[in-house]
Parts: C-alpha cells; sequence; structure tokens
C-alpha cells in the first residue's frame, strides 16, 4: 500500500490552540512571560478562561508552545536554505550559513530580549537549548548527511558538536555582535575540521 501524503485535516480545535499561542507570543513581546496571565492570553484571542484550560493546562504549557512555535519558524528557514544549497560547494554553504545565523539572531532578538530582560533567564535557556537541539537534529540528517556520502566525515559525535557549535555560536554572536563574518566562518570550519573546504 502507498503512503497517504495529504495533509492532515486541520480542525477547529487547532485553530484555536494557534490562535492562543499566537495571542501569548504577542503579549509576550509587549509584557514578558512574567507578567502573562491566562485572562490575558484569553481575552486576546476572545475566548473564555475555562476555554483556554480545554487546550492548555496552564501558563507554562502555552509558554512552551510559544518556543516551538518560534523554532518551528527558524526550522522553516533553515529548510528553505537547504532545498535551495549547491550540493558539493562547502565553501558558500558556510557563508551562507554564517549570513542566516545573523539573519535568525536579529529576528528572534526581540523575542529573546524579553525574555531575558522580563527575568526569565531560565525560559530563555530553555528556549535556546531546545532550538540547538531541534537544529542540530535536522542539520544532522540533512546537510551532515549529504557531506558524509560526498566527502566523508570528519567528525564524531555529530548531533553533540553541533549542539554545542550552536549555542556557541549564538552566546559568541550576541556578546560580539560585530565579530566577523570570515572569523565565524573559520570557527566554524575548525569545529567541524573542514578547513581544507574553505577559501
Amino acid at each position: 500500500m502507498g503512503e497517504n501524503f495529504e495533509k492532515p485535516r486541520v480542525t477547529r480545535g487547532d485553530v484555536r490552540r494557534e490562535a492562543i499561542v499566537r495571542a501569548a507570543r504577542k503579549i509576550c513581546l509587549e509584557k514578558g512571560f512574567s507578567k502573562i496571565t491566562v485572562s490575558d492570553i484569553a481575552g486576546e484571542v476572545g475566548m473564555t478562561r475555562s476555554l483556554f484550560y480545554h487546550y492548555f493546562p496552564d501558563k507554562d504549557s502555552v509558554a512552551n508552545a510559544v518556543l516551538d512555535d518560534v523554532i518551528d519558524e527558524i526550522l522553516a528557514r533553515l529548510g528553505r536554505w537547504n532545498s535551495e544549497r549547491e550540493t558539493g560547494n562547502v565553501n558558500k554553504a558556510l557563508d551562507d550559513m554564517v549570513r542566516l545565523l545573523r539573519a535568525l539572531i536579529a529576528d528572534e532578538s526581540p523575542f529573546s530580549n524579553r525574555m531575558i530582560q522580563d527575568g526569565n533567564a531560565g525560559l530563555y535557556i530553555k528556549f535556546i537549548d531546545r532550538a540547538a537541539d531541534r537544529i542540530a537534529d535536522y542539520i544532522a540528517q540533512t546537510t551532515v548527511h549529504d557531506f558524509e556520502q560526498m566527502h566523508g566525515l570528519p567528525i564524531r559525535n555529530v548531533h553533540e558538536t553541533f549542539f554545542t557549535l550552536i549555542v556557541g555560536l549564538i552566546s559568541l554572536l550576541r556578546s560580539h555582535p560585530d565579530i566577523s563574518d570570515s572569523t565565524i566562518k573559520q570557527v566554524i570550519a575548525q569545529t567541524l575540521h573542514i578547513e581544507s573546504y574553505i577559501q
């Protein structure tokens, strides 16, 4: 039997759940997570608190869903990059990755800054860890797989290496935004032992 590739049916519940997540994300940017109440979110969506609790048990569950929503957007951009990249051109891929990394950090900066300013450092760390974990998985299953097929794999512990690299690069770029693209590219190449592929 063939696989069914039809899109899953979107239910009214899915639409409402997404509306709650969008509302929580919007209010988070305005007020910060620690100041959000379930009433704020329900009011933004135009529903009762009891209906909110039908979809989420508490505010922390919505916070987790918002983090996943932001990370889904990051992975979608990474997916577009991966589908358009020139297979085998490692030098260009590294240049593209540096630009993409800078853009992603700039785009999610208001969200991250709000978490940090609002005293939600724990939530920010959870966001970075979860994002790095999912990005490392994605890269290992796509780009790294292609590289290994063409060139072999010069690193071990692929997921762990990429997780560490991603977290480190985010911290480096947030702490030193003026660091040159060429330095970032060299750090990536050195970490992955692919210096011979860069120009």
